[in-house]
């Protein structure tokens, strides 16, 4: 198999509606890394984000218990990264959490991506710097291009999360003092209003991601 022929069973994949999630997870990663795919090629080709492609990637690390419980439960996109970087016991506390939300939750005004992402951050624990080390590079860069657009990053800050995009793109782990850094300047992002809620920029849901992760 080819990288193109690799791309279009992806784009397959992807797309169908037949195929459950967590066949999809397997399949999908088997032909992402068989043939040393671009991420950021990847998603344009299948027309998904490279966090959202990023996210299925990730939970193709999961065993194969939890790939068959996310089968059952059918996360979000929203979800995925934060199911995928959570500890076994996590991971199957929020998924069992999902099903049994399925039958119980009532919109109440809010999506139903956006109430089970709030439960399962509940379930698992997190704090504000495990959260801000998931995201991932994909998110950061869009951190990064808002906080230049917006002229809120000094000289330093500029660089400094450049090179932390970079290192996450190539599927680096950032240091604890990376991460309390990346964390202080999403935050001044945040009071400067160069992320924010209900952004009218098109990127709502990936604003969203980054201001759950730091509480705002």
């Amino acid at each position: 198999m080819d990288k193109y022929q690799a791309l279009e069973k992806i784009k397959d994949l992807w797309n169908s509606v037949d195929v459950d999630l967590g066949q999809k997870i397997i399949e999908i990663s088997e032909a992402f890394y068989a043939v040393g795919l671009d991420l950021s090629t990847a998603a344009a080709f299948v027309k998904a984000t490279p966090s959202e492609l990023d996210a299925l990637l990730s939970l193709g690390a999961l065993d194969e218990e939890l790939i068959k419980l996310i089968s059952k439960a059918e996360p979000p996109k929203t979800t995925w990264a934060l199911i995928a970087n959570a500890s076994d016991e996590e991971a199957r506390q929020a998924l069992n959490a999902l099903l049994n939300s399925k039958d119980s939750h009532s919109n109440n005004g809010t999506s139903h991506s956006e109430f089970v992402y709030q439960q399962m951050m509940e379930i698992a624990g997190l704090t504000k710097e495990q959260m801000v080390g998931m995201l991932t590079g994909a998110d950061l860069a869009h951190a990064l291009k808002k906080g230049q657009d917006f002229n809120a990053l000094s000289e330093w800050e500029n660089k400094f999360f450049k090179s932390v995009v970079t290192q996450k793109k190539r599927g680096k782990t950032l240091s604890g003092k990376q991460i309390d850094i990346v964390l202080k300047i999403l935050e001044n992002l945040s009071s400067k209003g160069a992320i924010k809620r209900n952004s009218i920029d098109g990127d709502e849901e990936i604003c969203d991601r980054i201001l759950d992760a730091i509480g705002k």
